[in-house]
């Protein structure tokens, strides 16, 4: 009985671990991410980042080998022979109408655009295509979309895009109004605040050389959800697909090290409401301040910082998404994002500025 008894105990503490959520691993950063392609009836298909305004919405890529394959598409016959890059190289820039008799898959397809006011069926109205302008850049498309029908749901701000093929099934609403979660009140804020900036300084000890520690700052208090890119935070509530509620925070705090560099000190984390919940989404970097801003990455750190957060609707099981720039400051690129909060996931990442 004894026996059976710690067997019995056993099983259950093995079937309660397994059962426990656990936070993913972090991310290094946001490389430029994409899923979209041409499939093999014509249409364009995949996940997009952008940003809308009250006319039209701008979806974004800038994956070299989708851009080759919409150059493939539609530049003119007799230049078929010729690299597509190559040939947008050459051109600099390319506008495609599609036509609604050759290109009835693009017309027929479902197009759905989500912002941090909901999601709508949307339609494909121009394509632009950009070539890199540097040995570094990279090619761009544009997909320049409007929504299909009057909705009553703003598309300006933020925005994330989702393409499909007519012959994909997919069981999401072509309308929904997203319910923004509550704000976290002032005491909650400060607590996040100061538990991210702790976690960030403890995981920071161990990715900078001795010489270097102890770590000094913050040097003054953040502003919180501004545009400013130093000494602040953005702090978001962001919604689960099973409704819990959680909280996105982006810290860049300045820090003064050992040896008197000042620097400013970035991380991306999630908690819950009670602070038990502790997930870092990118690893915290340390970015050495030149003239005019940060310059270098100091010891193990990714020359990186993040910014903009803000959340928009996830399509699925009315969850979130998460919106935020990633800015490169020894490249000089500033990437557009859109990550799946629960396992850490890069939907879509595109460049909007090269460095070039």
């Amino acid at each position: 009985m004894a026996l059976l008894l710690c067997a019995c105990a056993t099983v259950g503490r093995l079937i309660d671990n397994a059962a426990r959520e656990r936070p993913p691993l972090p991310l290094p950063g946001a490389a430029v991410s994409s899923d979209a392609r041409l499939d093999s009836s014509g249409a364009i298909a995949g996940s997009f980042v952008g940003e809308g305004t009250s006319r039209q919405v701008s979806l974004l890529s800038s994956d070299p080998a989708f851009v080759a394959a919409l150059v493939r598409r539609w530049r003119p016959e007799r230049d078929r022979r010729i690299d597509p890059l190559e040939w947008l190289e050459r051109r600099g820039t390319f506008a495609v109408s599609p036509d609604p008799g050759i290109d009835s898959a693009v017309f027929s397809q479902v197009i759905l655009a989500g912002s941090p006011d909901g999601q709508v069926r949307v339609r494909l109205r121009t394509i632009l295509l950009q070539a890199a302008r540097c040995r570094q850049g990279k090619p761009q498309a544009e997909l320049i979309v409007e929504p299909a029908r009057s909705s009553g749901i703003s598309l300006r701000g933020p925005v994330v895009g989702s393409l499909r093929g007519p012959d994909v099934y997919w069981p999401v609403s072509e309308r929904y109004l997203r319910a923004p979660p509550p704000e976290p009140g002032p005491g909650l804020v400060d607590s996040l605040l100061a538990q991210t900036s702790g976690v960030m300084d403890s995981l920071l000890a161990g990715r900078l050389p001795a010489q270097e520690l102890p770590l000094s700052g913050p040097l003054r208090r953040p502003t919180v959800n501004t545009l400013a890119s130093d000494d602040a935070a953005d702090v978001i509530p962001i919604r689960l697909d099973d409704g819990r509620i959680r909280y996105a925070v982006s810290l860049r705090e300045t820090r003064r090290t050992a040896r008197g560099v000042e620097g400013l000190a970035a991380i991306v984390m999630i908690w819950d409401a009670t602070l038990s919940w502790r997930q870092v989404v990118f690893h915290p970097t340390l970015l050495q301040y030149g003239r005019w801003g940060p310059v270098r990455a100091l010891g193990r750190s990714r020359p990186l910082y993040w910014r903009r957060l803000q959340a928009v609707s996830g399509f699925a099981f009315g969850r979130d998404y998460l919106w935020m720039e990633q800015v490169d400051v020894e490249v000089g690129t500033v990437r557009w994002v859109i990550l799946e909060p629960r396992g850490n996931i890069v939907v879509a990442a595109a460049d909007v500025e090269d460095g070039c």
